[in-house]
């Protein structure tokens, strides 16, 4: 008489990568007047072209906005130190940063 198999439990994974959201942004800010910004660059797509323009506009409508250029920072990429990044950005006093402009 053959035996049945032993039972067997599999535990799977989410292979995504998936976790619960329970706060989908950082709180905004009133306004950039007075605020210091970081622009952060993955590298991907002409940083060198789209900064500068979207630091030109964001001063003419923010006057005291404070930018501090996407050269000062550490490179965004899947090999970036982000304890270095995130020393950076501490360091400078960035509130608020620019990421991901055109990829």
């Amino acid at each position: 008489m053959k035996q049945p198999p032993e039972e067997v439990t599999l535990e799977l994974y989410d292979p995504t990568g998936a976790i619960e959201v329970t706060q989908a942004h950082a709180p905004r800010l009133p306004d950039l007047n007075g605020k210091t910004v970081g622009e952060i660059s993955n590298g991907w797509w002409e940083a060198d072209r789209t900064f500068p323009l979207i630091r030109e506009l964001l001063q003419k409508q923010f006057p005291t906005l404070k930018i501090i250029p996407y050269t000062e920072f550490p490179t965004l990429s899947h090999t970036v130190d982000i304890p270095g990044l995130e020393a950076a950005v501490k360091a400078k006093g960035v509130q608020a940063a620019i990421v991901g402009n055109a990829a």
